[in-house]
């Protein structure tokens, strides 16, 4: 198991300020690259990034949706009725329980999320542009992992509250 001391913890070498940063630093890189084709299917980039968990099934429900992106449950269903109201998605209330509304993207989110798949794909690779395949597998291995234990330790926390 890794251990931070107090030296590798300085402000410029801390663990959890560089992934902090990293994470701004580079969603702002994607979405000022992206802008032009977000703004051409009136879309914002927290409204892309839902048509991309729903349509990759990371996400199946608003609250799901709210949790993933760090939204409120408010501002999420206003972001879901600007979706639904471009075509891009539909509030599924299919099943036998009618309190699971489920979220489906329409042909059209589909489409939309398949066309600007490559674009995010190669803003990203610009960010990795110095990292070779194997340290950017392991980087993803790592990430996955860290993830992982994040959730694990807020949700032992969400019981405990």
């Amino acid at each position: 198991m890794a251990r931070f001391g107090m030296d590798i913890c300085v402000a410029s070498r801390s663990p959890g300020r560089m992934v902090r940063r990293l994470a701004k630093l580079a969603t702002s890189y994607v979405e000022t690259r992206l802008e032009t084709q977000f703004e051409a299917l009136d879309l914002s980039f927290n409204q892309w990034i839902a048509l991309k968990v729903v349509h990759d099934g990371v996400v199946t429900c608003a609250g799901q949706l709210a949790r993933e992106l760090g939204m409120t449950t408010g501002a999420t269903t206003r972001l879901l009725d600007t979706l639904e109201g471009h075509g891009l998605l539909l509030r599924d209330r299919g099943s036998a329980d009618r309190r699971i509304v489920r979220l489906v993207l329409t042909d059209e989110g589909k489409a939309v999320t398949k066309a600007l798949s490559p674009h995010v794909v190669g803003a990203w690779g610009d960010i990795f542009a110095d990292i070779d395949q194997a340290e950017a597998e392991a980087f993803i291995a790592t990430l996955a992992k860290l993830f992982a234990k994040a959730e694990q330790l807020t949700e032992a926390e969400e019981c405990v509250a």
